[in-house]
């Protein structure tokens, strides 16, 4: 049904972002403006979304239960569970991500196995400059919810009023106005105090552990927080190795970080600190708004921000930036099927189609969609034959287009000669690097006493301009002969 919403989930601020849990959907993350995250659990209402149709819901119904306020209205689902605003962010969470099934980060950032095969952490990066470590399951030290925060607050009065809300689900009572971060990771400037305002993160995907590859839900098990919720089911924790922990961070003043989020060792105090970040480049003239993995290239990054875009490579430089767009880009996305295609959303509510494969100076092509601004582009698969695109823009009116066949079917070993064109562009870049090191610099010779020139009066500066100017002309005058536009012996208006 594209006009009544089949849920609509209460939150106690502004929403920012949202993400649901990968292995158990019925988990819903988000970020609060004033720095909060929130918590939804819809499995009570897991069987109206899977059995809804929107042709076949409203079959039965007669006309007037279509009119019918009660009927129209949409559940509402109150939230389960929101973090304690004291050890929240202090300002705005622009970004959220849930960490793989296979992995969890205990204290001091450091990457331990996750044995229960199933998401139980996420992490979130704020305006005030911080990227914080959340874990959902209850944690040892807590011992239930304190007085007067067991029940969220109005539960009673609402559900004694009558109104049209859902029941509260007690999934996360353990987490509501005591939730903490388990762990916080400043993203400091390399020069000088103060921390860089972070809107988006990216981490790196390629998670190895001992077990090898993941263990797949059974079914018939419980929901996963009523798996995992318990503290003293957990299996002692394993440091998994070989897990990349260092991430890319995006913020508002355009600067891109490569950071760590496991803690180091301080040489000079011994104590454990939050890592200073690997590099931060000054990449975009306004917000990064999007840093993007390709699902192709998991050491391939898309950073878009301002009237820019970059591709880096995990580790080096950038080895892609496109010259400065006349309107501000908002939003972008990776191809699917092809890993040389990306789609741009703009300001003025285009959408550029680039494909490195055709060229990679400007898009292949641009399609209006959206007179107000596209604010969001996500892309679906829908089978091997049809790729679905959804746009959204700042009216809040979403698009659905289809993909074309020539933007949809890749080329013969087109990920092979794209993942040639990286490694050239970063060989390239490598070697003028090299050049620009061995290079020798402007006063590396013998040191020679320097000859002071004598200045020039108005008449020798005049007299020089001529003869410079009347030069140019006899050149253009040859140059027009070989051409055949003048003959030779025309005269040549000199300046005297």
């Amino acid at each position: 049904d594209p006009i009544l919403p089949q849920l609509v989930l209460e939150a106690p601020e502004d929403i920012l972002c949202f993400k649901f849990n990968p292995t158990d959907p019925n988990i819903v993350a988000a970020g609060c403006i004033n720095g909060q995250v929130v918590m939804w659990d819809i499995s009570a209402h897991e069987s109206r979304l899977k059995n809804h149709k929107s042709n076949g819901a409203r079959a039965n119904k007669t006309r007037s239960d279509i009119f019918d306020v009660e009927y129209q209205r949409s559940p509402i689902v109150h939230y389960a569970g929101v973090s304690s605003i004291e050890s929240s962010h202090k300002m705005a969470i622009m970004d959220l991500h849930w960490l793989p099934d296979t992995l969890e980060v205990a204290r001091l950032g450091v990457p331990v196995e996750n044995k229960t095969a199933t998401s139980c952490q996420l992490m979130t990066s704020g305006v005030d400059g911080n990227v914080m470590f959340w874990d959902i399951r209850m944690q040892k030290s807590s011992t239930g919810p304190a007085p007067g925060f067991g029940s969220l607050p109005g539960k009673k009065e609402k559900e004694q009023s009558g109104d049209n809300f859902s029941s509260i689900p007690s999934t996360f009572a353990h987490l509501d106005l005591q939730w903490k971060p388990i762990n916080v990771v400043p993203l400091s400037k390399l020069t000088g105090p103060g921390l860089h305002p972070g809107v988006t993160i990216s981490i790196s995907q390629e998670v190895k552990n001992a077990k090898g590859k993941m263990q797949t839900l059974l079914k018939g098990n419980p929901p996963l927080i009523h798996r995992s919720n318990s503290s003293t089911g957990r299996q002692r924790p394993t440091e998994a190795e070989g897990v990349n922990t260092k991430f890319f961070a995006g913020t508002e003043d355009g600067f891109l970080i490569y950071t760590d989020w496991k803690a180091e060792k301080d040489p000079e105090s011994g104590k454990l600190v939050s890592s200073k970040p690997v590099y931060a480049i000054s990449s975009h003239a306004g917000p990064i708004h999007c840093l993007l993995r390709s699902p192709f290239y998991n050491y391939i990054i898309m950073s878009v921000g301002g009237w820019s875009l970059s591709i880096w490579r995990e580790g080096e430089s950038e080895i892609l930036q496109t010259s400065r767009s006349p309107v501000k880009f908002t939003a972008a996305c990776w191809s699917l099927t092809r890993p040389g295609v990306f789609f741009i959303g703009r300001d003025d509510g285009n959408i550029d189609v680039w494909d490195l494969m055709d060229r990679s100076h400007e898009p292949s092509m641009s399609q209006n969609i959206s007179s107000s601004a596209i604010t969001s582009l996500v892309p679906y698969r829908v089978s091997a034959k049809q790729v679905l695109l959804g746009v959204g823009d700042d009216f809040g009116t979403l698009h659905i287009l289809e993909v074309p066949w020539s933007l949809r079917q890749p080329s013969p070993n087109e990920v092979a000669n794209m993942a040639s064109y990286f490694d050239r562009e970063c060989s390239r870049i490598d070697y003028y690097k090299d050049r620009e090191a061995n290079r020798p610099s402007k006063g590396a010779g013998p040191s020679e006493p320097a000859i002071p020139m004598a200045l020039e009066t108005d008449e020798e500066e005049e007299e020089r301009l001529k003869k410079s100017f009347n030069s140019y002309l006899t050149m253009e005058k040859d140059f027009l002969v070989k051409l055949g536009l003048r003959r030779d012996d025309d005269p040549v208006a000199l300046v005297h």
